[in-house]
């Protein structure tokens, strides 16, 4: 007898926006860059963000946004993930 396959999935999506000056989602007189990588999971499904907010063109440390309970302890992982993905933008 053989035993029957499994398998398991990770998506990973990653979302890019550059805003105008003075764009009423973050209000100051530069652009602002902004994303939001999405991963889905066995587990559950996190987002995480990540802006240039407040020094334009450097952008700030990936900051989970909605992570699972299940998903929790991965977090450190998660970010590694949505760094890596980023990093295919630049």
């Amino acid at each position: 007898m053989s035993e029957a396959a499994s398998s398991a999935r990770l998506t990973v999506q990653l979302e890019e926006r550059t805003y105008p000056p003075y764009d009423p989602f973050h209000g100051t007189n530069w652009p602002m860059r902004w994303r939001q990588a999405t991963i889905e999971t066995p587990l559950g499904m996190a987002r995480l963000e990540q802006t240039d907010y407040g020094h334009p063109g450097r952008l700030n440390p990936w900051e989970p946004r909605s992570v699972p309970v299940s998903l929790a302890a991965k977090t450190p992982q998660l970010l590694a993930l949505a760094e890596a993905a980023g990093a295919l933008l630049d």
